[in-house]
C-alpha cells in the first residue's frame, strides 16, 4: 500500500488528479488472486472536457504511475466537488465513503472527510449486510430518507 502511494505521489503531482481512493475488496482485504484493483480518481480543473476522453487520460495516467504493472484496473473517475457535496448519494458511492483507503491526496481534506462520512453513516443507522461476496445497505426504517451530507 505505501509503494502506491509513493508512486502516485510522485507521477501524479502536476496532473488535474486531486485524489485517488482504493475500494473494494482490496480496500476491505478480501481480494484474491483474482481481483482487480479498484480506484476512484477525483479531479479538477482538468483542460479535457469530454468525459470518454478525460477518463481514458486518467485512465493511462494511473497505468503509466502504475508503471503499467497492474493487470487489471477499474477506475471510476469524478469532480472532486461532486464527491464532497453529491447530488445523489449512490450504493456505490456509499461503499466508497465505508471503505475507502486514501492512497493519494493532493488536497489534504480527503481523509477527514471519509473519517467524517463514516462517522455520519453510523449515526444514521444505516447498516450494512454482506450476501456471499456482495454488500448491501438497510435503511434504520424502511422507505425513510437517510442523510449524512
Amino acid at each position: 500500500m505505501e509503494r502506491l502511494r509513493e508512486k502516485l505521489r510522485e507521477r501524479l503531482r502536476e496532473k488535474c488528479i486531486r485524489a485517488v481512493v482504493l475500494f473494494g475488496s482490496k480496500a476491505r482485504g478480501e481480494d484474491t488472486k483474482h481481483s482487480d484493483l479498484d480506484l476512484l480518481v477525483l479531479h479538477e480543473g482538468c483542460e479535457e472536457k469530454d468525459p470518454v476522453k478525460l477518463r481514458r487520460k486518467l485512465y493511462a495516467a494511473l497505468k503509466e504511475a502504475l508503471n503499467w504493472e497492474v493487470e487489471e484496473l477499474t477506475v471510476i473517475d469524478m469532480e472532486l466537488s461532486e464527491f464532497m457535496s453529491p447530488r445523489e448519494i449512490t450504493p456505490l458511492l456509499l461503499n466508497i465513503y465505508w471503505d475507502g483507503i486514501v492512497v493519494y491526496d493532493a488536497t489534504g481534506k480527503v481523509q477527514d472527510f471519509l473519517t467524517e462520512v463514516k462517522r455520519r453513516i453510523e449515526a444514521s443507522g444505516l447498516r450494512r449486510v454482506k450476501d456471499g461476496r456482495a454488500y448491501y445497505w438497510v435503511l434504520p426504517e424502511p422507505m425513510r430518507e437517510v442523510k449524512i451530507l
